[in-house]
């Protein structure tokens, strides 16, 4: 019989998957799989459960939020297995999913996790981790992690527009910036930055600002985005004004480039990986690791997510 490892967060978004798990385990059981599921207990626990138990599976499948599927995506490398690895998105955001067009109907997102086809899809290496679809530092990116779970469960996405307004410096720009050096394939740029991600997906806390018409998901390169501080209202109205149009090439204050690697190294800075935190570092490297990760995604082929 086939074996299917089933890691789950009980507390993602409104904690509804709970009601699913019955469902669930009598799908993956009909489709000829014994399996094995385990409630997350602690932050990263998932991970290290993957990565101990993982290379016992054909099939690891995730449910939860980006950051379930960040522990995932780590467990898998960590585990040096060959399952295929299938995500049932039931978190706040779902950026993943969001890109790779799986659905939230959690029976219809276990249907692709088992009977999807198998898709080889770049990640980013993060010094010695790896995120699924973004590295970013700066403005108000630790809301992802610090926004209390309760208000996510009872406010959605509007918990972390809330927590943004507690922890953004509106009156004193300059101390929502870091201080860095970056360099990637063809050029380098220092100094004071308000934001910068690194990221392979379309969608990035929900919107598509960012990466429309570059994003590829198996090209081998990834996209990166970084954000001058602004001096002045007339500069910071310009930032706003470039995210609304969703274009950035003439704006000055806006970097933003594609790269197979990127190097930092400065002041400490916190990063949040996939959600999750990452640590502070004062030196960072980042690299495509090119078509690494089996993921399940639904039948259909697509032509490119952002044409």
């Amino acid at each position: 019989m086939k074996t299917l490892f089933l890691v789950y967060n009980p507390k993602s978004g409104d904690g509804h998957i709970r009601a699913h798990l019955p469902d669930l385990c009598e799908y993956f059981t009909a489709q000829g799989y014994e399996t094995i599921v385990y409630p997350t207990q602690a932050p990263m626990d998932g991970m290290e459960r993957i990565a101990a138990r993982g290379a016992g599976f054909e099939r690891i499948v995730v449910c939860g939020g980006d950051g379930m599927l960040h522990e995932g995506v780590n467990g898998w490398f960590r585990a040096q297995t060959d399952a295929v690895l299938g995500y049932i998105p039931s978190g706040t955001v779902n950026d993943f999913a969001n890109t790779h067009r799986l659905p939230k109907d959690v029976l219809q997102a276990a249907q692709i996790a088992v009977h999807g086809r198998r898709e080889w899809i770049d990640v980013g290496g993060f010094n010695d981790d790896y995120f699924s679809y973004v590295a970013a530092f700066g403005l108000a990116t630790s809301i992802a992690y610090d926004t209390p779970h309760e208000k996510k469960r009872v406010l959605g996405t509007l918990a972390y527009v809330l927590q943004a307004m507690d922890v953004v410096d509106f009156a004193h720009w300059e101390n929502n910036c870091v201080t860095t050096k970056i360099e990637w394939e063809d050029g380098e740029a220092s100094g004071d930055f308000l934001y910068g991600m690194v990221s392979n997906s379309r969608y990035v806390a929900g919107l598509d600002s960012f990466t429309r018409g570059l994003f590829d998901w198996k090209d081998g390169r990834l996209e990166g985005v970084f954000i001058r501080r602004p001096t002045c209202l007339p500069e910071l109205n310009s930032i706003l004004a470039s995210m609304a149009k969703k274009s950035f090439e003439d704006n000055p204050l806006i970097i933003q480039v594609q790269s197979p690697w990127f190097r930092f190294e400065g002041e400490p800075v916190a990063w949040t990986l996939d959600g999750e935190y990452g640590g502070t570092h004062e030196t960072v490297s980042i690299r495509v690791v090119p078509q690494a990760l089996p993921v399940a995604l639904a039948q259909e082929e697509e032509e490119s997510l952002d044409h």
